[in-house]
């Protein structure tokens, strides 16, 4: 594969990239997913043309749900343990 081959790759992906669009009500999120995947593929394919080799796959670190909040803690956002403090609020002013 010649430079300039390599160029119009990385310009291509690049463009790519550019017309990404954020889901929303004219563009939905599996459409997002797929120009994503697509976008990931096409890299995948550049690394693989310049190295020779597919790129490894690393392993995604796993961390149980109990492990992700601190003991003593409340689990939810702070907009959910408002929402739960909402009617006891209401009727310690009754």
């Amino acid at each position: 594969m010649t430079d300039r081959e390599r160029a119009e790759q990385v310009h291509d992906l690049l463009r790519q990239a550019d017309r990404l669009r954020v889901p929303g009500h004219r563009h939905t999120v599996e459409t997002f997913l797929g120009e994503i995947g697509d976008l990931r593929l096409g890299l995948r394919r550049l690394y693989r043309d310049l190295t020779g080799a597919d790129l490894p796959r690393e392993a995604v670190p796993r961390r149980s749900v109990a492990a992700s909040f601190q003991p003593g803690s409340i689990p939810g956002t702070l907009a959910t343990v408002a929402f739960r403090a909402r009617p006891k609020a209401l009727a310690a002013r009754a």
